[in-house]
């Protein structure tokens, strides 16, 4: 991993396609907390080559224009879902848990604003994880000390690849939060309570809830009832007791069903200011 006192990695997002479906224009990230094999692994998810020549290469180290912040945040959705469908199994996670932040934060009344943030930040909740290996991502067993701790810092490496669009700067705590505990047990900060952003506490709910009814490698998925009987569980430790008391309502009352998700247009959200 980057250390103090070493030089920055240099992360390039892809961002421009040419006609032979070639990246030809990146955007360029520094950044001391990036791992040493970042690069390699991003574009292991990407699935994108260089051309075989530096010629027409596009370089942008700021976002200075509306058109290349929509474009950054779509190659950013576009690499969420390289990560979703590294195995069968979740390969609709990121929009199952937008469906599900979207109806929880609509019962507790954000409006329409803040729910195409907090959809959005659920879309883009996992993109850190562009800089863990696959071999990390999709490993069938128990991860070792060493691997763990690569996965435990894909909130904070989320953080670090929105941070060059302003428009995404308000999500970045979103992001970053998703995997704190109520009871200030989670990571990376070990954030407790209402010192975790309540968008951030609805998409924790969100994500785990669809993360158990997909299942893995490893285990069955749970059913719907099982999946609430965890949340219930860990209630008030993992998670904010309201936020679990307004999805169990919404799952036992009929008032959601991901099977009928569909993905909202980028569009739509970046609409908003």
């Amino acid at each position: 991993m980057g250390e103090k006192g070493s030089n920055p990695q240099n992360i390039l997002i892809p961002l421009e396609v040419d006609s032979s479906h070639l990246v030809t224009g990146f955007v360029v990230l520094f950044d001391h907390g990036f791992p040493k094999e970042g690069q390699k692994t991003l574009l292991d998810y990407a699935g994108s080559s260089f051309r075989e020549s530096g010629a027409n290469l596009t370089i942008h180290r700021k976002l200075d224009d509306p058109a290349l912040e929509d474009g950054y945040t779509i190659a950013l959705l576009k690499l969420a879902h390289s990560i979703d469908c590294c195995n069968e199994y979740s390969a609709n996670h990121t929009q199952k848990t937008a469906y599900w932040a979207h109806k929880i934060a609509g019962k507790m009344g954000f409006n329409e604003e803040a729910l195409n943030r907090i959809t959005l930040a659920s879309q883009l909740h996992d993109i850190g994880k562009v800089m863990v290996p696959k071999s990390v991502l999709t490993k069938p067993s128990q991860l070792s000390d060493e691997e763990w701790k690569i996965m435990k810092r894909h909130p904070t490496f989320g953080g670090m690849i929105m941070k060059p669009s302003p428009r995404l700067h308000a999500l970045i705590p979103l992001v970053t939060a998703h995997h704190e505990n109520f009871n200030g047990t989670g990571y990376p900060l070990g954030l407790a309570g209402e010192q975790i952003p309540l968008p951030a506490r609805i998409i924790s709910v969100a994500d785990t809830y669809a993360t158990m009814t997909e299942g893995r490698v490893y285990r069955r998925p749970s059913t719907g009832v099982e999946a609430l009987r965890e949340l219930i569980r860990y209630s008030g430790r993992q998670f904010d007791p309201e936020v679990v008391s307004i999805m169990v309502d919404l799952a036992i009352s009929g008032g959601g069903d991901h099977t009928q998700c569909k993905p909202r247009s980028v569009y739509t959200v970046l609409s908003s200011p």
